[in-house]
């Protein structure tokens, strides 16, 4: 099997943030191919029907690249209703054709954009999310926004932002204030002007230690006027403009405040490096991890800003930056007043918020990880790989999936019909566990087999505190040394055999293993059935199902119970399922064998006494 290879979808700057200015990193680190969704692509078209024109564009793009080849598809989504009906056709359409998919979240507000959605579009939102191989967030913290979702624990994995460039160590200096009072203190405030985002607080905070307390100051505002529906305070972006500097004005700030507007890169480090203060008081509503903070930090600004999102992991209060209180100026004041007053104090944390940005939000480190995080799935995965990445989803399975209830309704029959409590019982490639839990609960002693070791640590986890006889090893499959094994005597063994190169050489171990008149239940693929003889033809075309790569053997349950017979083994009993698709029914309804319908048997064995 070849790598896969990767597929980059999302939006270049402009627009100029957080989201914008990671992807456009992330594009320069891998050499791949790009679809982005900002920008117009039709001359005579604007405005909305622009946008239109060019999110047609990709998805008709996206359609030619998807039916030619799989790839690893990275795709930055959307907080808001507008952005989800765009990210959601993009991601099942990649799902629909056997991509992998990685969702990122720049941003911590997840959780609240999916409870206020009616049902329709929760359940959607839910389909596009389980659809991910990988769910990217930014902290430790920000992996609660997802708990609406429990099943998708597994897929989450957590990259810091970074800063977009490689910042010099020449300009890297722990900051000091100036003692002498006609040198200003610099204020910096980088981010959109968006109300919540809390300038206001900061130009009223200016207002304050200027004209109340006689502070030389300089600060510099940079970012563009943006109006969001949390706003409070203006109704529009136009009005927040004119009142800032009507304010600015009226207060006699002219010498002290000038606002810049949006930057260039070049303009930034200059202002990053003359600043002694960073101040961010945000509560805007998608915050997550901003990277304006992160920037602040790597030119060893002093951070003022609120206790909030993942800024809380940013930030360790009077260590490595400051916390005040989000719309309160005076907070704002009285924390800039103590760090003047003390000014060892302010260098220790200019020292602190530099070798934390040093240890964890470098441009080098945020690449790494998230380029990691990429590349894991573009190599070839092995059955036990495959398995280990949907464990927890596989257990889920059970209670959500007819076929899967149908399955443990057909096995735990089985289960009551040929094994008895108290027998020694081996569960060859356990799974989730969930066989070998309900023979514990028939008071048999289990051992649980399975060679992933995330299967392990599932069934451990979740069987620990039972008052059963029920043990879980992880162990190569076939046994590397069968022989460790102590006499059993019943040995069951549910949709394993398929996914090895060679079943019959652990057919030969479990016959070693069995007690004479030793019961084993074992399933597989069901050659006879017609959806197996097109299989091959719907994962190329569809890329499901996804176990079909990791299909070894697909097998007539007539030759099979002949090769067990050769081991000594004799059939007591066939059955075939699921017969939950519509298909299934119908055919068995109109009197096809269910040995053609159904994709799976499962047989029960006997072995001789004389064996």
């Amino acid at each position: 099997m070849k790598h896969r290879e990767i597929l980059l979808i999302g939006i270049l700057p402009p627009p100029i943030n957080g989201q914008t200015i990671a992807f456009h990193s992330l594009s320069k680190e891998l050499s791949c191919e790009i679809l982005t969704l900002s920008g117009q692509r039709h001359e005579n078209l604007s405005g909305f029907l622009g946008k239109s024109w060019t999110y047609l564009s990709v998805l008709v793009t996206l359609f030619f690249k998807l039916i030619r080849k799989k790839y690893v598809i990275y795709h930055t989504i959307s907080q808001s209703k507008e952005g989800f009906l765009r990210d959601f056709p993009i991601v099942i359409l990649a799902k629909f054709f056997g991509s992998k998919i990685i969702l990122h979240i720049h941003g911590g507000n997840y959780d609240n954009f999916y409870a206020t959605q009616n049902d329709i579009l929760q359940k959607l939102i839910l389909k596009m999310l389980t659809s991910a191989n990988s769910i990217i967030v930014l902290s430790e913290g920000l992996k609660k926004m997802l708990d609406f979702a429990p099943t998708l624990n597994p897929k989450i994995k957590v990259v810091n932002n970074g800063l977009a460039w490689s910042a010099s160590s020449k300009y890297q200096k722990i900051k000091r204030l100036p003692s002498n009072l006609q040198i200003p203190i610099n204020i910096l405030f980088l981010s959109n002007l968006i109300e919540s985002k809390g300038y206001w607080s900061v130009l009223e905070a200016i207002e304050i230690l200027v004209n109340q307390f006689k502070i030389n100051i300089q600060a510099d505002f940079c970012g563009e006027f943006i109006h969001y529906d949390d706003a409070i305070r203006f109704e529009n972006a136009s009005d927040a403009e004119r009142h800032f500097f009507e304010f600015i004005s009226k207060h006699q700030l002219s010498n002290h405040v000038k606002y810049h507007g949006i930057i260039d890169e070049q303009t930034k480090i200059e202002l990053l490096q003359k600043a002694h203060f960073f101040i961010l008081p945000t509560q805007y509503k998608n915050e997550g991890q901003p990277i304006s903070i992160i920037e602040a930090m790597a030119y060893s600004c002093v951070v003022l800003t609120t206790n909030f999102r993942g800024i809380s992991e940013m930030i360790e209060h009077h260590k490595s930056g400051i916390f005040v209180e989000y719309n309160n100026p005076n907070s704002i004041v009285k924390q800039f007043i103590h760090l003047i007053e003390n000014p060892q104090i302010f260098e220790k944390i200019s020292q602190n918020s530099l070798q934390k940005f040093q240890e964890k939000y470098t441009k080098e480190l945020h690449l790494k990880q998230l380029v990691e995080v990429i590349k894991s799935h573009t190599k070839p995965q092995n059955a036990i790989d495959f398995h280990s990445e949907i464990a927890f989803q596989f257990q889920e399975k059970y209670k959500k999936s007819k076929q899967f209830k149908e399955r443990y309704f057909v096995w735990t029959s089985l289960i009551d019909k040929y094994i008895y409590p108290d027998m020694s019982v081996l569960d060859v490639g356990c799974g989730s566990g969930i066989f070998s839990h309900y023979l514990a609960t028939k008071k048999c002693k289990v051992t649980g087999i399975d060679g992933s070791e995330k299967m392990i640590e599932l069934c451990q986890n979740n069987y620990a505190q039972e008052n059963v006889t029920l043990s879980f090893l992880q162990d190569d499959l076939p046994f590397q040394n069968h022989l460790k094994y102590a006499k059993k005597e019943a040995i069951i063994c549910s949709s394993v055999l398929e996914y090895l190169p060679d079943y019959k050489k652990i057919t030969i171990q479990i016959s070693q293993i069995l007690n004479a008149n030793g019961i084993l239940i074992v399933s597989m693929p069901n050659q006879d059935c017609w959806y197996r003889k097109i299989e091959k033809y719907i994962f190329q075309i569809t890329g499901k199902p996804d176990y079909f790569p990791h299909l070894k053997q697909v097998v007539k349950a007539e030759a099979f119970s002949k090769e067990l017979s050769d081991l000594g083994f004799e059939l007591k009993e066939l059955q075939y399922y699921p017969n939950t698709h519509f298909y299934t029914k119908l055919f068995h309804y109109i009197g096809i064998h269910k040995k053609y319908t159904h994709t799976i048997f499962v047989g029960v064995y006997q072995l001789n006494s004389n064996h």
